[in-house]
């Protein structure tokens, strides 16, 4: 069996912890409002096609349920959220939540515009602070694993707040491990990406930032070995698009 390397938490007081943080916040009072847009075009809608493998697992994990209660962390601006809500609803409640402001600020608009007929609330809150426990049968996280300087203590915290048999499901870039998608993806981040986002205006080091959390990112088995390490059981990851991002899933016990 290969061996996994260990992923290390830096704490949750720590100086990168704390940088990290602050650097999400700001970076996002300039790109909410275009958030949605710049990834369409950052990344050719695939992030559109990637949900729809998300909200299948998630289907699949509702059948013989009559409902279930859900969590959509690191939620942004409720791309997720809004998707679940339209195609399954038997997610009759949805709670979702996001470090920055202006991204919730985002998600509450289109929420009054077009889900108020739904059970969803927003709300500011830090993913590597407890969230509650046996609360929800689903929890997801889309795009923003990464950004999480303290995985392991996110990820209890998940493990904490899932009902016993709940399911949790995270899905973000990584970066491609084989040829010939790797140099493709690598040239892309390298010389490609910058032009796009001179060009579109984002934010100066949201590309940067994208292509350092990427590289930063843990492989699909060090996820993996994060939920296992955790409490989660029956774990397992698939990669989409050759390897650009991936969906790890792991279960709580029991149920």
């Amino acid at each position: 069996m290969e061996t996994v390397a260990p992923v290390k938490d830096p704490g949750f007081d720590s100086e990168e912890a704390k940088k990290r943080k602050k650097y999400m916040v700001d970076l996002f009072v300039v790109q909410a409002k275009n958030y949605d847009f710049h990834d369409d075009v950052y990344g050719l809608y695939a992030h559109r096609l990637w949900v729809r493998t998300m909200v299948k697992i998630i289907e699949k994990f509702l059948k013989g349920r009559k409902r279930a209660d859900m969590l959509d962390m690191g939620c942004g601006t409720g791309f997720v959220t809004f998707n679940v809500a339209r195609k399954l609803p038997k997610v009759e409640s949805i709670e979702s939540f996001d470090l920055s402001p202006d991204m919730i600020a985002v998600a509450k608009e289109r929420y009054e515009k077009g889900f108020k007929g739904r059970k969803i609330k927003f709300w500011v809150a830090d993913a590597e602070v407890p969230f509650g426990k046996n609360k929800y049968d689903i929890v997801t996280t889309s795009f923003a694993y990464r950004n999480f300087a303290n995985k392991h203590l996110a990820t209890q915290n998940v493990f904490n707040s899932l009902k016993p048999g709940g399911i949790f499901v995270i899905q973000d870039l990584t970066k491609p491990e084989k040829h010939p998608m790797k140099g493709l993806y690598a040239f892309y981040m390298k010389f490609i990406l910058p032009v796009i986002a001179r060009i579109l205006g984002t934010e100066k080091s949201a590309a940067g930032w994208l292509k350092k959390s990427t590289d930063m990112m843990p492989t699909n088995a060090q996820i993996q070995k994060i939920l296992e390490d955790n409490g989660f059981t029956n774990c397992y990851y698939k990669s989409l698009s050759g390897g650009i991002a991936c969906i790890v899933v792991g279960f709580k016990p029991g149920g």
